[in-house]
């Protein structure tokens, strides 16, 4: 895949993808996303809200053998995501079955029986079952929903594979304050949960834990990591990175 990898370098750079940062963020970002899950090499990958696929191609231009995007938007969209994802497959001349776009949702998505080394959910954990996920400190039948949910994504991990969930924490500076976050100022708090909560209805679900990581900002990369990270989170999007494992 060096030529995938050199080529979508370009790629990204030339056409000013990723809110036209380029390359070198998107490869900070998935970098630290897949970096407690081992060398990514002849795996295969479902990702859930997949977007117009810039992680997932940078999977497959990483390594990985095949990767499945659910993207639930409608067929025939002249703007979606789905359409530039499909844009991007083709130029970049990757053939179709090894980027497979199902314009589903996780729970509409049938793997008939196939499973996968990793699955990644970035910034959509929460809109699987939104009106849930507010409740879910709170309500019995959300966390029950959840649990359905992560007991299907179970099924669809193999042995000793990885579910890695990347979203913004319910708690924050902004959302403490009662206010929008300047970095993120589409962020609705009450919608999101933090990594401790998932984790837990995670284990429940038969998964183990692995780690959790907050976002490190690519301009702030060379401070380090720890508490200082940790406190830019807080007081920016607050992003976690949470990994578990199939046993």
């Amino acid at each position: 895949m060096t030529d995938l990898r050199e080529d979508y370098r370009g790629y990204v750079d030339e056409t000013e993808l990723y809110a036209g940062r380029g390359y070198a963020p998107l490869d900070h970002r998935c970098r630290q996303l897949f970096s407690h899950v081992g060398v990514l090499e002849g795996k295969t990958m479902l990702e859930i809200g997949g977007g117009e696929g810039l992680f997932s191609l940078w999977a497959l231009a990483n390594g990985a053998r095949k990767v499945v995007v659910l993207e639930p938007e409608a067929e025939g969209s002249t703007i979606g995501a789905g359409q530039k994802l499909e844009g991007h497959r083709r130029t970049l001349g990757i053939a179709e079955e090894w980027l497979v776009l199902q314009r589903q949702t996780l729970q509409d998505y049938e793997a008939n029986g196939q499973v996968f080394d990793l699955i990644l959910s970035y910034s959509s954990i929460n809109h699987l079952e939104e009106s849930a996920c507010v409740l879910l400190r709170e309500s019995e039948n959300a966390w029950q929903r959840y649990m359905e949910i992560f007991k299907k994504v179970n099924t669809m991990l193999k042995e000793g594979g990885h579910l890695i969930i990347s979203d913004s924490g319910h708690h924050s500076l902004w959302g403490l304050l009662g206010l929008r976050s300047p970095f993120a100022p589409t962020i609705d708090w009450r919608k999101h949960q933090d990594p401790e909560l998932w984790r837990r209805l995670l284990n429940q679900a038969g998964f183990e834990f692995r780690a959790i990581e907050w976002h490190r900002f690519y301009p702030l990369r060379m401070l380090g990591v720890g508490w200082l990270t940790r406190f830019v989170a807080w007081v920016t999007t607050n992003q976690f990175i949470l990994t578990m494992q199939k046993p």
